[in-house]
């Protein structure tokens, strides 16, 4: 025993990735063990066994400096590059667009906030994302009451509605994936209470802010969150009829919703806005004017130069929330196609990264911020080019403001900092040191 107890204490010395020396010393003992009863079954002596087993290790020192070189953080520098030029492409949007001038303090004020947003995403990178799982809950709930007490004191409104508020809200998230990786093997009572944490959020855009908009994207992204764990068999319930269930609850409650949303609670110029998308002929001299300008736009642009009114057009339009839309109302279809394009490249690489996740907490992780890339990116390209209802959105890199430099750069670092520990944190149940304690009195 003592012989084991040297070997792994040697070993283990090599490892400088402090949170990857406990998970190294963890696999290491469990294969000793399993050799040593390996042994046993051929008929050695439990210490002999064990001094045989130690002995086919090899030397400590050799076998510890090559577990050090494969567990230890490795920065994902293609993503980091991406983000670089992504953050200093979108700024070359908004100034070629007109939505921000060069050498003005608009343009003085977004380049501090990309430096912020630059600094800020570094420094989650270089931070343990298990944090996360291991302080899920009483982070969801601190942030809530943050959100709530924002918009209380400190929020304007639009039209009635905190628009600064909308862009944090996509931080529950991260938080939510914590949530459902501390549910895991819970059954029924951890599938159900992370039904609850999931709402909260949702009902917090579409009460708070108020937000429909925002509420379904969370919903579906918190969702197909929920939807991936129970695939999973995380919640160690019937696999199959839960998923089943979750995917028909998730179409009828975001339907439900949105009738009961314009039926007894949207805004009248709200629903002026989907009555002319729908019918956009009819409201051609009012809400429906974007969507004629927008089929105007496209039916005279060619791949390579702009429509020739597109000036004129741009003077009429929602400004740096379809700033897409002018990028190609002024440049042209090939613009506009490379801007998605690059942020697409990105959204995937960022997929690719999380589902080679060992650790099913980075993987959670890493797909909600994938997934909050992915939507706002859809859903504001669909509204920019007049596919869906004219709402507010934000496209990731494309929208100036300090509030979206600080959101987006927060969920790259957490991709960041997933892909940066791919080969340190292994799969384990993540849970506070009190938890820990409490479970072994």
């Amino acid at each position: 025993m003592k012989r084991k107890e040297e070997f792994i204490q040697l070993l283990a010395d090599q490892i400088r990735c402090k949170r990857a020396r406990e998970d190294v010393i963890r696999e290491m003992e469990a294969h000793i063990s399993d050799q040593a009863e390996a042994y046993e079954a051929e008929g050695m002596e439990p210490e002999e066994a064990l001094a045989e087993a130690v002995e086919q290790m090899g030397d400590p020192v050799a076998v510890g400096v090559e577990l050090d070189r494969i567990h230890r953080p490795r920065m994902d520098w293609k993503m980091t590059a991406m983000a670089v030029l992504l953050s200093l492409g979108g700024l070359a949007v908004q100034c070629a667009t007109g939505n921000i001038a060069v050498g003005s303090v608009s343009f003085g004020r977004q380049c501090l906030f990309m430096g912020i947003g630059f600094c800020l995403m570094l420094g989650i990178c270089f931070l343990d994302y298990s944090l996360i799982g291991k302080y899920a809950k009483p982070l969801f709930i601190l942030y809530a009451a943050g959100v709530l007490f924002y918009m209380t004191q400190f929020s304007y409104t639009v039209n009635g509605m905190h628009r600064g508020a909308i862009l944090p809200m996509y931080l529950f998230v991260p938080l939510y994936g914590g949530i459902l990786y501390q549910y895991r093997k819970t059954g029924y009572a951890g599938l159900i209470k992370s039904a609850g944490f999931l709402l909260l959020p949702a009902g917090l855009a579409w009460s708070g802010i108020p937000s429909l908009s925002t509420a379904i994207q969370l919903f579906l992204i918190c969702g197909g969150m929920f939807l991936l764990a129970a695939a999973k068999g995380w919640f160690s319930v019937k696999r199959k009829q839960t998923v089943l269930a979750l995917i028909f609850v998730g179409v009828i409650l975001p339907l439900a919703g949105a009738a009961a949303g314009f039926a007894f609670w949207l805004a009248d110029f709200q629903k002026m806005r989907i009555l002319a998308f729908l019918n956009r002929e009819a409201y051609a001299d009012g809400a429906g004017y974007y969507y004629q300008q927008v089929a105007d736009v496209l039916r005279r642009v060619d791949w390579i130069g702009g429509a020739a009114n597109a000036r004129e057009i741009a003077a009429r339009t929602a400004g740096g929330e379809v700033s897409l839309f002018l990028l190609v109302a002024f440049y042209g279809s090939l613009a506009g196609f490379l801007a998605v394009f690059a942020i697409a490249a990105m959204v995937i690489h960022a997929f690719l990264v999380s589902m080679k996740q060992r650790n099913q907490l980075g993987l959670m992780i890493g797909m909600g911020c994938t997934l909050v890339l992915g939507v706002q990116t859809v859903i504001g390209t669909a509204v920019n080019f007049g596919w869906l209802p004219l709402t507010t959105v934000t496209i990731p890199f494309l929208t100036a403001g300090g509030t979206a430099s600080i959101v987006y750069s927060i969920l790259i670092g957490l991709l960041l900092s997933v892909s940066r520990n791919r080969d340190v944190l292994s799969d384990r149940l993540y849970r506070p040191r009190w938890r820990l304690r409490m479970e072994k009195l």
